[in-house]
């Protein structure tokens, strides 16, 4: 027992370990232990690099697997750690943020409106005794590509500015002339040929393979086909959009499947010939080839193919059918820009409206810029209005701002339903009617033209007569309609219309504006100019005193004098005095004193300076409001 016993208290004993020591272990990972990250000495290359020495050579390597040398296992079940991945997205790449790359346009870019949809602005306009802000008319011109023309000039390049080549059917502005003439062999050769399908025979050799465009999936023909080049070409024009010339030519493969090549053949036995229109002497009939048509149109009709020039002036709608490439690039990009903020296009148009005699101002501290077809008046002291349009004038100063709508609840307590503010537009059928406009005009102008000369002296009047239209119309819309919201008394009725009557003619005679919004808007009246005070003449000392004061300046030079200013005061004292026996008016004494005072010391340096300022005032204009500018209160 006693064995048993003491055999028990040895592992007792064992077992008995002092934990205090165990204090110091630590069981996490390294990343973990903040004391040894701190302690860790950077190693900085010349690239500023912090990862602990060079990579390549093996040193300072940032090894976190254990002692064996094996890394644990992923919960995912792969190994390893994975890559990290990048503020891009792609992994084991470039972690260094790339600053993204501006496109810088290659051309110049303007944008005008669209005649026939400019007329039809201006009979909207015209039709509307409102005013709207200048940037709303433009971005109602840019809402739609049919609304406006592009015009692109070359940047210049060494102080030389050089033209841009144009394809003559539909104007199409390009870098080069080869582009311009291979655009017009795609889209256009149905105005110079008539094409017609024809069988013929396939082409005859050894072809072991077939080039295939893997965008479209259609056979381009074996690379060794003299006519392989004609082919990619034309492909490229007619089909490919959205990519250059260089990549679509790394998208095409080689195939070499037997079948490929017979379909290819087969396809080759469709031919085409193009019948010349407007045939002419010396001039072949038909041609079967595209290099044939080719030669052809730059020998016969190269003027009505490809031009040149400084500028090149397209439609707006034809921006989709130029080739993708930096002019197409640079002129959508110009437009996205003047729809976020079209100042430049706006500038286009401000012009424009001046000549077709629109009234533009700024007003406010932003400087916005307003239009419309009213001339603003302004009122002075001198004007005199009727008592209820002068009440009502004088209400719509003092509410600026407001609504149109709220008027007849406000001025003469009567309920009205809310009216929208018309939105300004211009519908389709608008520019329709202006180009029939348009056509007509032009077909009246060359009948005149065709006609003896004293038919069209005789005929111009009434054909410019008719173009000019009144500035606004007579049957212009303003918020002049009211509708009640209960029925009212003939009274109140009465009462009703004589408002909307005033209000119509306060608008349409420009005293009181109405905005786009529906807001009004009555000037002060102006303040009277202040007259100017007449400046009064100092009259001349008369001979005998000017004679007087020479000699006493004479007499003052020979003898000494204790102090200048003693002698100027006693000169000037003589001067007044012997005066007073020459001239016995009191007015000219005075006037002579003072200029006794100025003889006998002069001041050269401030007398030019006085005489100066007395011009700049003479010429200072009054105080006048300028028409441009809200006046002032």
């Amino acid at each position: 027992m006693a064995d048993k016993a003491s055999d028990s208290s040895k592992p007792a004993s064992k077992q008995a370990l002092d934990l205090n020591a165990l204090s110091g272990l630590d069981f996490g990972p390294n990343w973990a232990d903040e004391t040894k990250k701190q302690s860790r000495p950077k190693n900085y290359d010349q690239k500023g690099d912090t990862r602990g020495g060079d990579r390549r050579s093996g040193g300072g390597s940032r090894d976190r697997r254990p002692s064996g040398g094996a890394r644990p296992p992923r919960h995912d079940g792969g190994e390893g750690r994975p890559p990290r991945r990048d503020d891009r997205g792609d992994r084991g790449g470039d972690r260094r943020r790339q600053a993204p790359v501006i496109f810088q346009p290659t051309v110049h870019v303007d944008i005008y409106p669209q005649d026939e949809a400019f007329e039809a602005l201006v009979k909207r306009l015209r039709a509307t005794a409102r005013t709207y802000q200048l940037f709303e008319i433009a971005h109602l011109l840019l809402e739609k590509p049919e609304r406006y023309v592009v015009v692109v000039t070359n940047l210049p390049t060494g102080g030389v500015t050089p033209p841009l080549h144009f394809s003559v059917p539909g104007h199409l502005p390009f870098e080069t002339e080869e582009a311009a003439i291979s655009h017009v062999l795609s889209n256009n050769l149905d105005l110079f040929f008539d094409v017609e399908e024809i069988e013929v025979e396939p082409p005859k050799g050894n072809f072991q393979m077939v080039n295939r465009c893997t965008v479209t999936g259609e056979l381009l023909g074996p690379p060794n086909y003299h006519r392989y080049q004609e082919f990619l070409q034309k492909h490229y024009a007619a089909r490919i959009s959205c990519m250059s010339f260089e990549r679509f030519q790394s998208k095409i493969e080689t195939v070499k499947e037997q079948e490929q090549i017979d379909a290819w053949l087969e396809s080759m036995k469709k031919g085409a010939r193009y019948t010349v229109k407007d045939h002419q002497e010396g001039e072949p009939e038909s041609l079967e080839s595209l290099e044939a048509v080719r030669h052809f149109l730059l020998q016969h009709r190269k003027d009505k193919v490809v031009g040149s020039g400084e500028h090149v002036r397209f439609a707006g709608r034809d921006i989709l059918n130029l080739p993708v490439g930096d002019i197409r690039r640079s002129v959508e990009a110009y437009v996205e820009k003047q729809l976020h903020f079209p100042l430049e296009a706006a500038n286009n148009i401000r012009g424009r409206l001046r000549r077709h005699k629109f009234t533009v101002y700024k007003k406010g501290s932003k400087g916005v810029s307003y239009v419309c077809a009213v001339k603003r008046k302004f009122r002075d002291s001198k004007t005199v209005f009727t008592d209820s349009i002068s009440n009502l004038i004088d209400f719509i100063e003092k509410h600026p701002d407001l609504p149109a709508s709220k008027l007849p609840k406000l001025y003469i307590d009567i309920d009205t339903e809310k009216q929208k503010p018309v939105e300004l537009k211009v519908s389709e059928a608008e520019v329709a009617a202006a180009a029939e406009a348009k056509k007509a005009a032009k077909e009246a102008a060359e009948a005149a033209a065709e006609s003896t000369e004293t038919t069209e002296v005789a005929s111009e009047a009434p054909v410019e007569a008719a173009t000019v239209e009144a500035i606004v119309a007579p049957d212009a819309e303003a918020s002049t309609e009211a509708t009640p919201v209960v029925e009212l008394t003939a009274e109140e009725q009465a009462k009703l219309n004589q408002l909307m009557l005033d209000l119509r003619w306060l608008i349409t005679e420009g005293y009181v504006t109405e905005y786009g919004d529906g807001k009004l808007y009555a000037a002060p009246t102006l303040p009277e100019a202040k007259p100017k005070e007449p400046k009064a003449k100092v009259e001349a000392p008369n001979e005998a005193v000017a004679a007087e004061v020479a000699s006493k300046e004479a007499a003052a030079v020979e003898e000494p004098a204790p102090a200048e200013p003693e002698v100027t005061a006693e000169v000037a004292k003589e001067v007044v005095e012997e005066s007073a026996h020459v001239e016995p008016a009191p007015e000219v004494v005075v006037a002579t004193e003072e200029a006794a005072a100025e003889a006998v010391a002069p001041e050269p340096e401030e007398a030019p300076k006085k005489a100066a300022s007395d011009e700049v005032d003479a010429e200072a204009p009054a105080d006048a409001t300028p028409e441009a500018g809200e006046p002032k209160a």
